[in-house]
């Protein structure tokens, strides 16, 4: 196997035969990605070496490698063993939906300290009809800009539709067809693509799963497909960790509003729906739910 003579990647001397080495050695490792083997440095062939220091190696990117380096050892290995690596696609088995409980708001609420009202009023208006599509999956939004993000801009060139450096409304499939992009992604990077979905009721980014309450992203995402109540448990969790439950307790809609919607909350009058919403449910008409 030859050997390259100077370091290769940001802020090296680059040379060209070098370059080119490391790009066959990148292509050969990561099957889905493609480089253009020319010898000539660009961001793409960085964002490779990010990647694959990474996700091959685990350590922290410099996107750097030298001549007796350990990701220029690992890259060696790669190619004397040229199988790639394969991601599974498998997600958990549908549940069918199973429907929010007037228990689980009732368990919400008591671990929040707050009005039952204000969980019924933030579900109604985050549902949009149900987290769980008529099939049983729960619904999700694959977002690409996040996964390019995650892969460190490594599959803009080759995947545009899944992968973008910029967020881009015509990319979206909507509906259960955005399964077909997770799972395209889920090729590339598991974990990078169930970190880029948002799921369920509340559509929490799966890159917030520890925050919600979960020690992994398959944890995460099996509780998504177990019930609205998990996906309830995963918003409770989620609130509580960034500190916006003082919001749901003094019924400052719009404070909450911009936490979690965003500054441009007030487009959609998304504190407004929320006030709205809060003022169908005080405690005699929950009880009549009840």
């Amino acid at each position: 196997m030859d050997k390259i003579q100077k370091s290769v990647g940001r802020g090296c001397i680059n040379i060209l035969g070098d370059v080119k080495l490391i790009q066959q050695m990148l292509n050969n490792a990561i099957c889905s990605l493609q480089l253009d083997e020319s010898g000539n440095l660009n961001q793409n062939t960085i964002a490779a070496i990010d990647y694959f220091q990474k996700f091959y190696l685990g350590i922290k990117p410099d996107g750097r490698i030298s001549p007796s380096g350990p990701t220029f050892t690992a890259l060696e290995l790669k190619y004397q063993n040229s199988n790639c690596k394969v991601f599974s696609i498998a997600l958990p088995a549908s549940s069918n939906g199973v429907k929010l409980t007037n228990s689980d708001f009732d368990k919400a609420a008591k671990k929040l300290g707050c009005e039952e009202a204000c969980i019924r009023a933030v579900t109604d208006v985050e549902s949009k009809g149900g987290g769980f599509f008529s099939s049983g999956k729960p619904k999700i939004l694959f977002e690409a800009h996040i996964f390019s993000k995650k892969t460190f801009h490594a599959f803009d060139k080759r995947y545009p539709d899944i992968s973008s450096s910029k967020w881009n409304k015509a990319l979206y499939l909507g509906g259960e067809a955005e399964y077909s992009r997770l799972e395209k992604a889920m090729t590339i990077n598991r974990q990078a693509a169930l970190e880029s979905t948002s799921w369920g009721l509340f559509q929490i980014m799966g890159f917030n799963y520890s925050a919600s309450g979960f020690s992994s992203i398959e944890d995460y995402t099996q509780a998504m497909f177990e019930s609205e109540g998990k996906q309830l448990l995963a918003f409770v969790n989620f609130i509580s960790k960034v500190g916006l439950t003082k919001y749901l307790k003094s019924k400052d809609w719009k404070s909450f509003a911009r936490a979690y919607n965003g500054p441009k909350y007030q487009e959609n009058k998304y504190d407004t729906k929320l006030e709205i919403a809060y003022k169908k449910y005080d405690n005699k008409k929950i009880a009549v739910l009840k």
